[in-house]
């Protein structure tokens, strides 16, 4: 298990309204979160919460997965692979719970669909962010997933995104069976922590009963039971409790806030991934994928099945997952009469106060600083910045943004000096400027006779300082605070000074110049590694001019001695490519425009066979493989620089 603190300060007033981790108000300071899949992983170094994400696993701490089965009969369900664990003595609701689960339609229900309950087992290949043209060492997990009725005839399984993350095989054991079956991986929910898989062989649905998933949300004090594969054993193991709370919750995978229920049923590793299902009708209502660890216990976190129906829907209309939507905003609550009052609010009134809008979003058209947000779509915000949610209960009011579909339009009914307006906003994904995780994506990288340009994430600074606290304090601020002016826009990192003919007299101060951003190429602003690399493949000048951040250094390469040292270096330090394969498209889109220029000057060149021209260089980079090489079919490397 890795743990780190939630980013930011844990009094900040101001809060955007997706709460990234950088700025979240939930759980700081206090108990880690533990991801509930069984990694067979030496421990990591700690910190204040858990992030199994972007190839750092979950840490196996001690006590981390001590956590007690809340049942307390042992013929629960009476079947020589289902196994109750009586570790913890049964209080009157455990009890009812656990005789909710014996006896009635849910019963029955449930036991026709432990077989639907099946055992992950996952091979991994994470990214190494400090070398990005490596992978790390191969891992193992085992975790928990389940047959899922699509409604649609689907052959779909469900389990955590942690549990498949930068999986190059996933298999399937059934309960009772001996084999495994290869699976296929449809598409990873990075965010809500849950993927999609399925199996091609026909085989392996014979008799199998796909779980229903319950259209409603569970209410407080509900019997449930969870269904998994947890530590301890090979067979199948349930442990019953009941919902204690449902509210916005931080996804320790995805660093993202949304709807979760928190349960006091057992939640070990080895349950990622299983199935929640209520005690009174047998539906499945969430998934297990994380727990609190410390000195709390009996404290687990269920995804509910409506962020679950978003997940699936999403991947049906768009045949891929493209994330849950934010509103790119930092506010604050008006609980004070007096600030209220100062922002022209009448008595009756409620709302958040807008402090700051994201550029590079669609809300910075819509939203201005100390505008105060009445409503969204209709349902009214409170002071506290929460929504009705059910009788007797508020959430958080991102339940209604991350409710909604990315590229959806939202309402909002705003008080702008002293008048009301609505202003309609459309729904993106929250514009980090350093991104809390990759998704599944490999890190990008370019290198410039020895020299290695990377695009800041979390990830590299966890992996090259343990947690982001302890990076160096410009980076933290960027990870933290920063901002982004334009969509594409990205921090980019110089990361490393590889000893070359071009590098000659940097190498010996490169602790100087590692990690350092970099502000300009040439006198031009950089704003992303793609970009850079344009600009590099395009120089004609006699020198490269790197200008860096943090303390103003400059770098000066020879532009024809760092072309030429660009092969020995990547030789040297077995590297496939000078780029990562989106940086190499990037750097052909430049080779195939100064082509098509220089050919349409010697007027040797038709309209027609430019475009074919072009579409060729396309299709070759498309076709490069994970390692960046380019295909055999290709019309070759890119210029070395």
């Amino acid at each position: 298990m890795v743990t780190r603190q939630p980013k930011g300060p844990s009094s900040v007033a101001p809060r955007p309204v997706p709460i990234p981790a950088r700025q979240q108000h939930g759980f700081q300071g206090a108990t880690p979160f533990h991801s509930s899949a069984q990694q067979q992983f030496s421990a990591s170094p700690q910190d204040d919460r858990v992030l199994a994400m972007g190839g750092r696993p979950p840490e196996r701490r001690p006590g981390a997965q001590h956590l007690h089965s809340l049942g307390s009969s042992t013929d629960l369900i009476q079947d020589q692979h289902v196994l109750l664990d009586p570790a913890t003595p049964a209080t009157p609701k455990h009890a009812a719970a656990a005789a909710e689960l014996t006896t009635g339609y849910g019963a029955r229900v449930l036991k026709r669909h432990m077989d639907a309950v099946l055992k992950v087992f996952a091979t991994h290949s994470r990214p190494n962010y400090e070398l990005p043209w490596q992978r790390r060492q191969q891992a193992h997990s085992k975790s928990t997933g389940f047959a899922v009725a699509g409604g649609r005839g689907e052959r779909w399984i469900l389990t955590n995104a942690h549990s498949v993350s930068y999986a190059t095989q996933v298999q399937l054991k059934r309960r009772g069976d001996d084999e495994k079956w290869a699976a296929r991986v449809l598409a990873v929910g990075t965010e809500c922590d849950v993927a999609l898989l399925t199996v091609d062989e026909d085989g392996f649905w014979e008799g199998l009963h796909p779980i229903a998933l319950s259209a409603e949300t569970p209410a407080l004090q509900a019997a449930v039971a969870v269904l998994g594969y947890p530590i301890g054993g090979d067979s199948l193991a349930i442990s019953a409790g009941v919902v204690s709370r449902v509210q916005m919750t931080h996804y320790s995978h995805g660093c993202m806030s949304l709807l979760a229920v928190q349960t006091d049923a057992a939640i070990n590793s080895g349950n990622s991934g299983g199935p929640v299902m209520s005690a009174a009708h047998g539906e499945c209502v969430g998934i297990a994928f994380q727990s609190l660890t410390g000195d709390t216990s009996n404290i687990g976190y269920v995804i509910p099945t409506s962020v679950v129906r978003h997940f699936l829907e999403d991947y049906r209309r768009s045949g891929s997952y493209t994330g849950f939507p934010s509103l790119n905003v930092v506010w604050q609550e008006m609980e004070s009469r007096t600030l209220r009052a100062a922002c022209g609010m009448r008595p009756g009134q409620r709302g958040v106060l807008v402090r700051s809008v994201c550029e590079a979003a669609d809300e910075a058209r819509a939203l201005r600083r100390d505008d105060v947000i009445l409503a969204i779509d209709d349902v009214e915000v409170g002071n506290d910045g929460t929504v009705p949610f059910r009788h007797g209960e508020r959430v958080d009011l991102r339940s209604l943004i991350t409710s909604r579909f990315v590229g959806d339009v939202a309402t909002l009914r705003v008080l702008r000096d002293g008048s009301e307006l609505r202003a309609q906003v459309r729904l993106s994904p929250y514009q980090f400027l350093v991104p809390p995780h990759l998704g599944e994506g490999r890190p990008p990288y370019l290198v410039v006779g020895g020299l290695v340009f990377i695009a800041l994430s979390d990830p590299f600074l966890e992996q090259r300082y343990g947690k982001v606290s302890a990076a160096p304090v410009r980076l933290m601020h960027k990870s933290y605070l920063g901002v982004k002016r334009s969509p594409a826009e990205q921090c980019v990192l110089l990361s490393a000074v590889l000893a070359s003919p071009a590098t000659l007299g940097y190498d010996g101060a490169a602790s100087g110049l590692r990690d350092s951003p970099v502000a300009a190429f040439n006198g031009q602003d950089v704003t992303s590694l793609p970009q850079l690399a344009r600009l590099v493949a395009a120089c004609d000048a006699p020198t490269m001019r790197f200008d860096l951040e943090g303390g103003g250094r400059l770098v000066v390469l020879d532009a024809q001695l760092a072309r030429s040292a660009t092969p020995r270096v990547l030789e040297d330090h077995s590297i496939a490519a000078e780029a990562s394969p989106d940086i190499l498209a990037a750097m052909r889109e430049v080779e195939v425009r100064e082509r098509k220029k220089s050919e349409a000057e010697e007027g040797g060149l038709s309209r027609g066979g430019g475009i074919e021209a072009v579409r060729g260089q396309l299709e070759a980079v498309a076709c490069a493989d994970a390692d960046g090489r380019a295909p055999n079919n290709a019309s070759g490397p890119p210029r070395s620089i």
